[in-house]
């Protein structure tokens, strides 16, 4: 957690558990065992120590979207330090991180209070135990006949000595101090047996490491009033187990005297220290465990599963929680919860960013390019997205100079990639190609140069140049001598193998799913963005020319061509590839590249961008030769 906002929103979620298990602890407090009662709550520190949203998972619906809207409005109006107005909120970790630059706005000094609040809290929990350590220290060595009587219930029941026993003049109650060094501290009275066998039931299950972990996670959301009270209540359903597991091992009138026991403490103070356990914990947290132990019983084996079963769903519940994925905004949408559905939408793929694009610029909606703009772009896309909603201008639109159809909520056009070449940077750089749908007839196409780029876990879209409309009746696109196209270049034997290679690639759209005028202008097609999407067609077009590099002759060869696979052997290559292409070469004429053209289609497409090297093979007086095709020219 680094800023205010991290803070809230992990605290909101371990609140949202807490609450949830406060209620099902409510429902079965009679029906299972302390043991279950009081194991739950590892659940919930488990939800308080993992950083809320881990694997794109959310405990609240919809609260994400919730709280980067109230970030947008607050910050909005702010220069802080610690907190980007226009990233997304995500919780690195589950404890306060400062990093150390100035506080600029009272969200930075809140979460500045915040971190001094925990350090302040964990200094006075652990100056508070050191404090006893020392009084402890000054305790006297406890009789030959106490010691004879800790041995004896020790032995009797089968468990551990403590290290050290001493006897404390002030102190009102037995009890253990220190889970590194474990005291048994005694008052300077007799003590029964039963009181002894409580504490030394503590130290065989580690009770007093749990305590120390409770006081960490207090400390962690010192604020959080709903986490403290429930951590008041994990250390009591701590004392209520040990109270079941002392009444486990005790008979008859021996487990009503434990109870009187207990009640003769109603009055003592609730004051326990930090690594430290004590029978007493309060008078009112006492008459709750004499209730239990009037209702004391053995639980039977088969509820072991039941209990089980309760835990893991609530597990589910509180730790899994829900997809988290919060709903693409409409293209009209506008202010801060469109904004925040925007920023938690920003594309996760190459294709997603994309088309995300494509839909911000058939849409002409700011919001959609919010979701996909670079950083030095974000911000000014997204001010604009929180502006009222406008009507798009259409007559300075490329599509109406084209004649394109428009119908709410966009151009009616689906969008291409052609030639999406590695940058060698880790993005790419293409052109996007804007087509009419079926049954709209223009005068051309509209094409913009993109490089898509990554940024951290998204990807985003940078404009190389405008949108421009291309006045082509005769333009095909792959195999088209008039969309781009990567010339590859290869030679062996004397010869200069030249390979033209095109590549389109797409995303398929759902179809929207009413009847009326918007699916009669728009085949049906679902103008939202799929920022998570993948390439659902690839459309290819190659061919191929071959000459001497003495005379420069043309000659006319069979070949094969393919793509390059990760191994960099060719011949490996055009064995599995399932991109492999027999061409005869001819060249190029006035419209048409293509010799040979391939469509293939379905999910998880493993062509996503130009290849970047090919395999070729031919056959020239007599000898097969294989070898390498490296791109050398893009066409304009």
């Amino acid at each position: 957690m680094d800023n205010i906002w991290a803070f809230l929103e992990q605290t909101l979620t371990a609140t949202v558990a807490a609450v949830l298990l406060l209620v099902t602890k409510r429902l079965f407090l009679d029906k299972l065992s302390p043991r279950w009662q009081y194991g739950v709550w590892a659940i919930l520190a488990l939800r308080v120590l993992l950083p809320t949203g881990l694997l794109g998972r959310a405990l609240i619906p919809g609260g994400q979207v919730v709280l980067e809207a109230a970030k947008a409005w607050v910050e909005r109006g702010l220069s802080s330090a610690l907190t980007d107005p226009y990233g997304i909120t995500q919780v690195t970790a589950p404890i306060p991180l400062v990093r150390l630059v100035g506080p600029n706005s009272v969200t930075d000094l809140l979460f500045l209070l915040y971190a001094a609040g925990v350090a302040a809290l964990l200094l006075w929990f652990g100056l508070a135990y050191l404090a006893l350590r020392r009084r402890v220290a000054r305790g006297g060595m406890p009789s030959p006949a106490v010691l004879d009587q800790l041995r004896r219930v020790a032995g009797q029941y089968g468990l551990n000595l403590p290290r050290r026993v001493v006897v404390l003049t002030e102190a009102e109650s037995a009890f253990v101090c220190g889970p590194l060094s474990p005291v048994l501290v005694l008052p300077d009275r007799a003590v029964d047996d039963k009181v002894l066998l409580h504490e030394l039931l503590h130290l065989k299950y580690g009770d007093l490491w749990a305590g120390v972990g409770m006081c960490v996670l207090r400390c962690l959301h010192w604020c959080n009033p709903v986490l403290w009270y429930c951590w008041n209540l994990a250390q009591n359903d701590c004392e209520a187990l040990c109270d079941q597991r002392v009444l486990e091992r005790l008979e008859g009138e021996d487990r009503r005297a434990y109870g009187v026991i207990l009640l003769s403490m109603a009055d003592h103070r609730y004051a326990r220290a930090p690594g430290t356990t004590s029978m007493a914990n309060g008078g009112r947290n006492i008459k709750a465990r004499i209730g239990a132990i009037a209702r004391f019983k053995r639980y039977p084996k088969g509820m072991a599963l039941a209990s089980g079963c309760v835990a893991l769903v609530l597990a589910a519940a509180c730790l899994v929680g829900t997809s988290g994925a919060a709903a693409v905004p409409a293209y009209d949408e506008r202010g801060e919860l469109a904004l925040a559905k925007a920023q938690l939408n920003r594309p996760t793929t190459v294709a997603g960013a994309l088309d995300t694009y494509a839909q911000a610029v058939l849409c002409d909606s700011p919001v959609y390019y919010a979701m996909v703009a670079p950083e030095g772009d974000r911000q000014q896309a997204q001010q604009q997205a929180t502006q009222p909603f406008e009507e798009a201008d259409l007559y300075s639109s490329p599509f109406w100079e084209l004649g394109f159809t428009w119908s709410r909520p966009a151009w009616q056009a689906e969008w291409s990639v052609m030639n999406l070449m590695a940058d060698g940077t880790g993005g790419y750089t293409g052109t996007l190609f804007f087509i009419p749908l079926n049954g709209h007839d223009t005068m051309g196409v509209v094409v913009q140069q993109v490089a898509v780029r990554p940024e951290g876990m998204f990807w985003t879209v940078e404009r190389l140049g405008k949108l421009e409309p291309w006045v082509r009746d005769d333009l095909w696109l792959c195999p088209s001598s008039k969309a781009p196209y990567t010339t590859y270049v290869a030679e062996a034997a004397g010869l200069r193998v030249e390979v033209d290679f095109q590549c389109r690639l797409w995303v398929e759209h759902q179809k929207v799913q009413d009847e009326g005028m918007f699916q009669l202008y728009s085949g049906g097609v679902d103008f939202t963005p799929n920022p998570h999407g993948i390439f659902a067609e690839v459309c290819t077009g190659i061919g191929a020319r071959v000459c001497s590099t003495e005379t420069g002759d043309t000659l006319d060869l069979t070949l094969k061509a393919a793509l390059m696979g990760e191994t960099g052997d060719p011949a490996q290559a055009l064995e599995e590839s399932q991109y492999c292409f027999t061409l005869s070469t001819g060249g190029l004429d006035d419209d048409v590249v293509q010799v040979s053209t391939g469509t293939y289609s379905g999910d998880g497409m493993s062509l996503t961008a130009m290849p970047a090297a090919l395999a070729v093979q031919f056959a020239y007086e007599g000898q097969t030769h294989t070898c390498v095709a490296l791109p050398e020219e893009v066409s304009p």
